[in-house]
């Protein structure tokens, strides 16, 4: 990350990287996204479910990973992930989040010794273009830092009665917003006629846990190894051995016999 990247994030609670993804990238990603809405039966089962198939590469997308071992540290692993296809006239939700709940371990953020500790980091890959009219994901600045609740004059989304702090974005497809998950946002309607497609992925700490895992078995496991590191379970060292053992990618990867994650969704 850049000084002016960190700066931005920090002021604001987001930050833009545009057109991290090359035109191919992006068209690979919507045709499965398009086919997993409309005719799941063309791709095969590991590909029925982000982030199997074309999506994969947004998981550790370099990019990416840059600016996640900056503000969440070297141990990241990947919470959860889901995509959007918004209709012009459909929403994704009110503003939620920011206030108070910065203290919480999983949502928190703060910054000491010059160095950004965020908690769930929510990475959204925009996969068309985007302006500021078009209803795409809307932050009220600073309130990842703020010590009061939300006032209720900044939580409308209605035109007369937006917030001034009230903030979005615009940029080309392909590029990855950032964004604390103690950040008040929401998804507003959507106003253009062709759909919003964004893939929204979810990261923590590997020492944290708050999604339960959902995502399909068989995705999971048509996975490159090193990508399934992602999804490891939440913990750093074993003290059962000696020296300690570390949950590391590196030890993840080495060890092919064992079971990637677990599976396990029932209650």
């Amino acid at each position: 990350m850049t000084d002016e990247e960190k700066f931005r994030f920090d002021l604001t609670g987001f930050l833009v990287r545009p057109a991290i993804l090359s035109k191919d990238e992006v068209d690979a990603i919507v045709d499965q996204l398009d086919r997993i809405r409309h005719n799941p039966e063309s791709l095969p089962p590991e590909h029925r479910a982000v982030p199997g198939g074309a999506s994969s590469v947004l998981i550790d997308h370099p990019k990416v990973i840059e600016v996640l071992h900056q503000i969440i540290g070297p141990d990241v692993r990947m919470e959860s992930t889901f995509f959007v296809w918004r209709e012009k006239g459909q929403e994704h939700g009110g503003l939620h989040g920011g206030g108070p709940r910065q203290a919480d371990p999983i949502f928190g953020y703060r910054v000491n010794n010059g160095r950004i500790h965020a908690g769930m980091v929510r990475v959204v890959f925009e996969l068309t273009d985007i302006s500021k009219d078009d209803g795409a994901t809307h932050f009220i600045v600073g309130s990842h830092k703020s010590n009061f609740p939300m006032h209720s004059d900044h939580m409308s989304l209605e035109e007369e009665k937006r917030s001034p702090y009230l903030m979005t974005y615009e940029c080309p497809a392909g590029s990855a917003i950032f964004f604390t998950e103690n950040l008040c946002h929401a998804g507003p309607v959507w106003q253009r006629e062709t759909p919003r497609i964004a893939i929204l992925n979810a990261y923590a700490h590997l020492a944290t846990h708050w999604h339960r895992l959902r995502i399909p078995p068989e995705v999971l496991n048509g996975l490159p190894r090193e990508k399934q590191a992602y999804f490891r379970e939440p913990w750093i060292a074993d003290f059962r051995t000696s020296p300690a053992t570390h949950n590391t990618i590196d030890r993840f990867i080495e060890k092919d016999n064992e079971s990637p994650i677990n599976t396990n969704h029932s209650p």
